[in-house]
């Protein structure tokens, strides 16, 4: 899912549940929940394009999500269970930044034999959330993504 899907939705949930901890610990697991639904996002097939482009879309992607999400829910919130849940919504792919851009290529989908630790933590960090991802091709993958973001939208509205 897109950043800007997740923070949303982190917007929903700490405006029903609006106890710090409890709002984030229910954002993070919203994370998971969103991902495995079939979607697509900017992070789908970035083999294909320049590093500093993903990038780019990447930080773009989170400071829309953070305004919508702002604008929609955050302005009716205290900051601060806001700001916490929307962090803890984004956090899980955050965790999968340094290994997309220290060791990540087109050529290289996991670590070597003779990889040094932080190489192979850094591609756990990727890797396990990845059992989740369920990915879908443009436009259906748009279109699954705003009928997720909807659905708790209502549902925890």
């Amino acid at each position: 899912m897109t950043s800007t899907a997740h923070a949303l939705v982190a917007g929903a949930i700490a405006s029903r549940f609006q106890n710090p901890l409890t709002a984030s610990v229910l954002a993070v697991c919203s994370h998971y929940i969103m991902d495995s639904i079939p979607h697509w996002d900017f992070g789908t097939n970035w083999r294909e394009r320049p590093k500093y482009m993903t990038g780019v879309v990447a930080i773009a992607d989170t400071l829309i999500g953070f305004i919508a999400s702002y604008v929609v829910f955050g302005q009716y919130l205290p900051f601060g269970t806001w700001f916490i849940t929307v962090i803890a919504s984004l956090l899980p792919d955050w965790l999968e930044t340094p290994w997309y851009i220290y060791y990540a290529s087109p050529n290289k989908h996991a670590p070597s034999k003779n990889a040094d630790v932080l190489e192979k933590f850094t591609y756990s960090l990727y890797k396990i959330p990845n059992v989740f991802h369920a990915k879908a091709k443009f436009p259906l993958g748009v279109i699954t993504q705003l009928a997720t973001v909807a659905f708790f939208i209502v549902l925890l509205g």
